[in-house]
């Protein structure tokens, strides 16, 4: 069975820092003159009383954490992150209803990015960098973030990490998981760094600097303003944001071989890479044309729009300069369809991940050749590294339960009176962590408040379930993990 002194030591360490990471948000607001202080010291409280009271529940012991034990963290720490981190929205008042405050908090978390707030430039600072932070936190992992900063936490690392990767690989870059942690978000500073420099030096201020970036390379979405990047009216913002995006979408462990040890031939040597790519530039020359041959419009704006949007609906950003839903059809298809792929694992990215869909295609190619060639011994490879066979009953599993939870999500909708066409954009949205909508109902620009608050915790469900691909969330609610066996 589950060792809950374990888990009531991993959870008072996780809310306690969740409790800092209120009060970093409340002295920025003290700082920007703000005096809601009600909004921060209640939350502050509670996480802090929490943290107490599990931190002696859970005493002195062994710091072994089994492998059950550490889904079972995995998975009730982000529910736990997300009840609690909606709390400075209630209590601030900015958000009156808790399925839209739960809603909020789960999108930042996950990096999904959609949003309950129909007047986003009207909030106070503190609870801005707010909304940013839960991306960036949520961006590597709630659990990574905690093993960077907390490598004495007193608990197994190993287990934890396990949990809470997702794709089918993640580089392990030094036989200690907290090592790795460190090389990653060393990585993960870095480039969040260059970003708001980047930012700045096109025409932001800091504070806007500072929560995009935060957002871009977490590759969240969440905006310090209503109209989002559309608000600045910057061409230069746009393409600095594609490059961060781009870069957030791309596997950690291959950024920190070419940033800090410098190998460079990695980064086109590796199959996933090239395939994002040649995606990108496939989809981005199949929107432009489109949008060039609708408007007759044969302007850079065309082309600018189409990357930036190619590339943020598959890099699962969301941020939004206008509504797409204006243009050709077969631009909502390409986009629609770029979502569903997501982006590089190991990245912040959401979506189904393109290392699947090149180990989906080459299975397909050596059915073909196996049907030709019916002896010939066939390897399954990427970038060298042979696949075995527990790597398609994992691929068939997954794709199994993304259309099982898509229908649920997308019949769950339909009941609720929203179209057939909206709810599986939602649905869409919610599961890939994208953030715009993808209908008429409730679209790039609109609020998700809209949705009634069953609508609004069944696409909180397909965020947690997309972020932490399925099995991680949903294996402590199968009856056989309580077992004994």
């Amino acid at each position: 069975m589950l060792n809950y002194r374990i888990i009531a030591r991993a959870f008072a360490g996780l809310i306690g820092l969740e409790g800092l990471l209120f009060m970093v948000c409340w002295l920025v607001g003290i700082g920007y003159g703000e005096h809601h202080h009600s909004t921060w010291l209640i939350p502050i409280g509670i996480c802090a009383a929490l943290s107490v009271i599990l931190g002696l529940l859970g005493g002195k012991g062994p710091t072994r954490v089994e492998r059950r034990d550490g889904f079972f963290i995995v998975a009730m720490v982000w529910l736990i992150y997300c009840t609690l981190g909606m709390l400075p929205f209630l209590f601030g008042g900015h958000l009156h209803r808790v399925s839209e405050a739960f809603f909020e908090t789960m999108s930042g978390f996950t990096t999904t990015g959609s949003t309950a707030f129909t007047d986003i430039d009207s909030l106070p600072h503190s609870i801005l960098l707010w909304r940013s932070v839960t991306h960036w936190v949520g961006g590597m992992g709630i659990i990574f973030f905690t093993l960077a900063l907390l490598p004495a936490l007193g608990i197994g690392e190993q287990e934890l990490f396990t949990a809470e990767a997702t794709g089918l690989k993640l580089g392990k870059l030094h036989s200690r998981v907290s090592t790795t942690a460190h090389y990653l978000w060393s990585t993960y500073l870095l480039i969040t760094i260059a970003c708001a420099i980047a930012y700045g030096l096109c025409g932001m201020n800091t504070f806007d600097a500072i929560n995009h970036s935060f957002a871009t390379i977490a590759t969240g979405g969440f905006s310090t303003h209503t109209a989002n990047i559309a608000y600045f009216n910057s061409p230069a913002i746009e393409y600095v944001s594609v490059v961060f995006m781009f870069l957030g979408a791309t596997n950690f462990t291959l950024l920190y071989f070419v940033l800090f040890k410098r190998r460079f031939k990695l980064f086109w040597h590796d199959e996933e890479l090239r395939l994002f790519i040649l995606l990108i530039f496939g989809f981005t020359a199949v929107c432009t044309l489109s949008q060039w041959w609708h408007s007759q419009d044969y302007t850079e704006r065309g082309f600018r729009e189409s990357l930036f949007y190619v590339v943020s609906m598959m890099s699962t950003t969301g941020f939004t300069t206008e509504n797409f839903m204006l243009w050709p059809h077969l631009t909502w298809i390409s986009l629609i369809l770029v979502s569903i792929i997501g982006s590089c694992t190991g990245s912040t990215a959401g979506g189904i991940k393109v290392v699947r869909v090149l180990t989906a295609v080459k299975i397909i190619r050596n059915e073909f050749r196996r049907i030709l060639h019916p002896r010939a011994v066939l390897t399954l490879r990427i970038n060298q590294d042979s696949l075995g066979t527990e790597v398609i009953q994992s691929i068939f599993a997954y794709t199994c339960f993304f259309i099982l939870l898509i229908t649920i999500g997308v019949s769950t909708l339909i009941v609720m009176g929203l179209p057939i066409f909206d709810a599986l954009g939602l649905s869409i949205s919610a599961f890939s962590n994208v953030g715009p909508g993808l209908g008429y109902a409730i679209g790039p620009l609109d609020s998700w408040s809209a949705l009634p608050d069953g609508g609004l915790y069944i696409s909180s469900f397909l965020m947690i379930a997309g972020r932490l691909e399925i099995f991680a969330f949903i294996i402590p609610f199968v009856p056989s993990f309580w077992r004994e066996y």
